[in-house]
C-alpha cells in the first residue's frame, strides 16, 4: 500500500480512483510527506504538511496539516500519534493548524491540539472542525 492507496482507503473513498487522491500541493517543493511503513514497505500510516498561514484569534499558524490517515488495522495503536509527533518535530517554532473531520477531533484533542471553530460542512466529506496544535 502507498500513500495514495491509504489516502483511497481511509479519506476519500468517494473517489473514482486512486489516482485522484493526491493533493494540489503535494509536488510542490516546500511540501513535505511523512509515513509510516510495516516489514514489507506499506504506508500504515501518512501525513502531508505545507506552509499556509491562517490567522485564528489573532494568531498566525503558519503549517496546514492535511491527508492525515491511518490504516483500519492500525488504529488505536499510537502509530498516528508518533508520527504526527515525528513530523511536527520537523518544524520547530511552527504552529499548525488543520480541518479535522469529526471522526478525528478526539484523536487531535489527545495529540494536545484545540478545536478552534463551530462545526463546517466539506462536501461530500463531512463535518469538519478547525484544529490547531
Amino acid at each position: 500500500m502507498d500513500l495514495r492507496s491509504l489516502r483511497f482507503l481511509v479519506l476519500w473513498p468517494h473517489k473514482d480512483k486512486m489516482e485522484d487522491c493526491i493533493l494540489d500541493a503535494d509536488f510542490l517543493p516546500s511540501t513535505r510527506h511523512f509515513a509510516a511503513f510495516d516489514n514489507e514497505n506499506n504506508v500504515l500510516a501518512c501525513c502531508t504538511l505545507m506552509p499556509e498561514s491562517r490567522i485564528v484569534e489573532g494568531q498566525v499558524y503558519s503549517m496546514r496539516l492535511r491527508a492525515m490517515a491511518s490504516h483500519p488495522d492500525v488504529r488505536g495503536s499510537g502509530m498516528a500519534r508518533e508520527l504526527l509527533s515525528f513530523a511536527l518535530g520537523h518544524f520547530l517554532g511552527e504552529k499548525f493548524w488543520c480541518d479535522a473531520r469529526l471522526i478525528a477531533v478526539p484523536f487531535y484533542e489527545r495529540c494536545g491540539w484545540r478545536v478552534r471553530s463551530e462545526a463546517y460542512e466539506i462536501p461530500i466529506i463531512g463535518t469538519h472542525f478547525l484544529m490547531t496544535s
